[in-house]
């Protein structure tokens, strides 16, 4: 993964290193994509950083750097929201709604699609790989 920044592309260690300035990397990633990503996010993380994966959008398989776990003193785990129970559900969206509704978060939307477009929201999330959500919206008709 890399991204684009003043006529070069910079590797996501690069990037994160600029952010954090000198901080010695990010306290905690969130890793929804797997993959080659996990590795390269695991460097990112500074000294008792956490890495939770709760996704393999781009595939199961990844390959680590245990140093980074080692040195770093850093820690990875898993998260499953089935695994969840009720309470702690109902606690999450206790939170979230609020924040939702307020505007505070707002997720990011890449495309919208009626209904009766469910296929070609499909194949836009398997060939295109969009950044953002894909969010299917009921059709409203009056009969």
């Amino acid at each position: 993964m890399a991204t684009y920044h003043c006529g070069h592309l910079l590797s996501l260690a690069e990037g994160i290193a600029r952010i954090t300035r000198g901080r010695g990397g990010v306290d905690v990633v969130i890793d929804s994509v797997s993959r080659a990503l996990t590795g390269q996010a695991l460097a990112t993380l500074a000294v008792h950083g956490v890495l939770t994966s709760l996704g393999y959008s781009a595939g199961r398989n990844t390959t680590i750097d245990v140093t980074d776990l080692i040195w770093k003193r850093a820690s990875m785990s898993g998260f499953s929201l089935f695994a969840q129970s009720h309470a702690v559900k109902a606690a999450a969206w206790a939170t979230i709604l609020p924040l939702l509704t307020s505007g505070k978060v707002k997720p990011i939307v890449e495309r919208a699609y009626k209904l009766d477009e469910a296929a070609e929201a499909l194949r836009h999330l398997i060939e295109d790989r969009p950044f953002g959500r894909v969010v299917l919206r009921p059709s409203l008709t009056t009969s």
